[in-house]
């Protein structure tokens, strides 16, 4: 693979991505808008010019536009306003806005992870109230809104003087009869740091009294999503993609994104027939408006080709990003994790620590159980990082701000190489280079933790046994001609994914919240904090013993497949 790595690899050409980034950050890119659309066809049009196919997919997405937010105060005896916008899927509010007493709660600073928030929110402390937080998890949304708040004000944890747009909806892409209930009914506003900073400091000497305003468009769009393949010598092939759509201009996230999948498009193009496994390149729409509704859709309706022939998932969002130069934290799974770090490492010299992927960013393929590899790569220096999930953690993520001026040629140049060493190692690799035994090592490092947690209250013991025998069964694949040996990599790795990252239901999307390690035995954790003989114990323990049987039935037939293929 060595020549065709250095041909390729030269080859990518980072004033042909230029050209490309300029042009899509002409266009305000929010699914379902004629920017939108724009972006899609011009994106269609450089690939044709490529000798690319091109379909364009057309659906039906549940997509919610920001319209205006505003946050009036009065405190200290003044009427205040403070800058402030709505976020999509935030419920809207009279036109004379919607009333309360701030109450403040302490939240943590990255809105993807759990915080402790959650656990200070009841109807004793914010019933009728509207809270004032920088927890922007939709966990503790909900639980607002629950706990019979009015309203929630998030102030965001770093101090850029931006407000940054976002979603509220944990549902995970278009919404079912089961998950529609979950959307929030409920309006919730954003404001800078210093001006919750403010409001503190107002609450600590009095009551202040609050009035928010909230208009969202949320309904039906139809929209248009374009993919391309590039195919190689047998039928399995590898996915890439990133979103189109974009708060605003969103030159770097995820115009750069945008870019890097055209110009690997076409470099992979020129050496087509060289490839052994095909690449299929995605450009998302719905992902900020629609919570990664493109990304669903196809998940949704392709599931079984993608089951059968797809051997992992690259997600590209937020490359070259001005400043990016740091690549000490890079996501990947446990089976793609040596992968990543040999990539990153020879092209940059950096060794980088790799993070578990978060419950965001396109992650729509966990329940088919394509291992994936990125999402998130080149950040800036530490001290130089906002509270943001993008962009690089740039200050200027989800806002205005984010022009052709906050990407960075080399970076974007780099990160590209990257992404294209990883997938050449995909699609050149004789046997896939996906190590089973560190995912497996992984499920079984989580599984002693629930064992330890829940101690005699739960029996993990045949979950630890069987995942045992299957790390002594995958040695088979050691043995086994190259065509045998992939097909069993594929079996095992998407059954050993759905167990790591969803909760057991591999045709549905688990909700837009944090997600712990080996979701469906979780819950065994908090027996021991239950009383024996509580009906809260009794539900749970029900529930982890039908989970058990889901997780055990799954490594067995992983195991199965491994010994018919001897």
């Amino acid at each position: 693979m060595g020549n065709l790595q250095d041909k390729l690899l030269a080859s990518i050409s980072v004033d042909e991505m230029w050209k490309h980034l300029e042009k899509l950050c002409e266009w305000d890119r929010s699914t379902g808008t004629e920017g939108e659309l724009a972006a899609v066809d011009y994106v269609k049009s450089v690939l044709e010019s490529y000798g690319l196919p091109v379909t364009v997919h057309e659906y039906r997405a549940y997509i919610s536009h920001p319209i205006s937010g505003g946050l009036t105060v009065e405190m200290g005896g003044e009427t205040v306003k403070i800058p402030a916008k709505t976020r999509a899927f935030s419920a809207n509010t009279p036109e004379a806005g919607l009333s309360g007493a701030l109450v403040s709660i302490q939240g943590g600073k990255n809105m993807f992870k759990a915080d402790n928030a959650v656990n200070l929110i009841s109807p004793e402390t914010v019933g009728g109230k509207i809270v004032l937080s920088e927890s922007g998890s939709r966990g503790s949304m909900l639980a607002a809104k629950n706990a019979g708040a009015v309203g929630y004000i998030h102030m965001w944890p770093s101090d850029e003087d931006v407000i940054h747009e976002g979603i509220v909806t944990p549902v995970w892409g278009t919404p079912t009869p089961e998950s529609a209930g979950n959307i929030p009914n409920f309006p919730i506003i954003s404001i800078k740091h210093n001006d919750g900073v403010r409001l503190r400091a107002a609450l600590e000497k009095g009551e202040v009294k609050g009035t928010i305003h909230s208009v969202t468009k949320t309904g039906w769009a139809n929209v248009k999503m374009p993919v391309t393949e590039i195919k190689g010598q047998d039928d399995d092939f590898v996915l890439v993609a990133g979103h189109i759509d974009s708060w605003h201009y969103g030159a770097t996230d995820n115009a750069t994104g945008n870019v890097s999948c055209m110009e690997l498009a076409r470099v992979l193009k020129a050496h087509e027939g060289e490839l052994r496994r095909g690449v299929r390149i995605a450009w998302w729409v719905g992902h900020s408006t629609g919570r990664y509704s493109g990304s669903t859709w196809y998940a949704d309706h392709h599931w079984a080709e993608l089951d059968a022939n797809c051997v992992a998932y690259i997600n590209i969002d937020s490359p070259g990003s001005l400043g990016a130069t740091d690549y000490s934290e890079v996501t990947a799974v446990p089976e793609t994790a040596a992968l990543v770090t040999n990539a990153v490492k020879e092209l940059t010299g950096q060794t980088p620590n790799i993070d578990r992927p978060m419950r965001a960013g396109d992650q729509s393929f966990w329940g088919v159980g394509l291992p994936s590899l990125f999402m998130l790569l080149s950040n800036r220096p530490e001290g130089q990082r906002a509270a943001v999930g993008g962009c690089g953690m740039g200050w200027w993520w989800h806002a205005e701000e984010d022009l052709v001026d906050k990407a960075d040629r080399d970076v974007l140049l780099k990160d590209t190489q990257i992404y294209a060493h990883a997938l050449l190692r995909l699609t050149q690799d004789e046997v896939l280079p996906l190590d089973l035994k560190a995912q497996i090592a992984d499920l079984k490092a989580q599984i002693a933790e629930v064992r330890d947690a829940a101690g005699e209250h739960f029996d993990v013991s045949s979950v630890n046994a069987a995942l045992g025998t299957l790390d002594a069964e995958i040695a088979v694949i050691g043995s086994l001609p190259a065509d045998k040996a992939n097909a069993l990599i594929k079996t095992v790795s998407h059954r050993l994914t759905a167990l790591s990252f969803t909760y057991g239901d591999r045709f549905d999307h688990d909700p837009a919240m944090p997600l712990p390690m080996f979701p469906a035995l979780d819950g065994a954790r908090k027996l021991a904090k239950l009383d024996p003989e509580s009906n809260d114990y009794g539900f749970l323990q029900t529930r982890l013993v039908r989970n058990r049987n889901m997780v055990n039935h799954e490594i067995n037939t992983a195991i199965a497949a491994c010994r018919a293929a001897k």
